[in-house]
C-alpha cells in the first residue's frame, strides 16, 4: 500500500517511535495568520505557513517568542492559491500553545491545541 507523504500517521522519534497522537496529521504548507500576545506582553499579528494540521490542533513556526499556555487566534486558508473567481476555504480558530520550541533557524515552533473553530 502506497502512503501519501502529506497525510500520515507515523511513529514520532520524540516518544521512542511510539505514536501518541490520536488524530492523523496533514503535512501541508497552508497559509495561516496568527494573532496574540508574545512572551514580552506585546500584541502581534503575523503571517506564516503550517508545518502540520489535525482535527485537534496545528504546528506552526513564528518569529515571535510565545509562552506555553498563551491563547492565540488563527485563520488558516486551505489553499496556497486563491483568486477572486475561486476563493479558498478558510477556518478561524482559537487555541492554546501546548508546546513552544526554539528551532535551529531562530524561529519558535508552536504546537497549538484548538479550543474552538468555525469555517468562514
Amino acid at each position: 500500500m502506497e502512503s501519501n507523504p502529506k497525510f500520515a500517521i507515523g511513529p514520532s522519534s520524540i516518544y521512542g517511535n511510539v505514536e501518541r497522537r490520536v488524530k492523523p496529521r496533514i503535512y501541508e504548507s497552508f497559509p495561516v495568520k496568527v494573532r496574540g500576545i508574545d512572551e514580552r506582553g506585546q500584541p502581534f499579528q503575523t503571517d506564516s505557513v503550517l508545518d502540520n494540521l489535525s482535527a485537534r490542533g496545528l504546528y506552526v513556526r513564528l518569529s515571535q517568542r510565545v509562552s506555553r499556555g498563551a491563547r492565540l487566534f488563527m485563520v488558516v486558508q486551505f489553499s496556497a492559491l486563491s483568486s477572486a473567481r475561486l476563493p479558498a476555504a478558510r477556518v478561524a480558530a482559537k487555541g492554546v500553545v501546548m508546546r513552544a520550541e526554539l528551532q535551529p533557524d531562530g524561529k519558535y515552533g508552536l504546537a497549538i491545541e484548538f479550543k474552538n473553530h468555525r469555517f468562514l
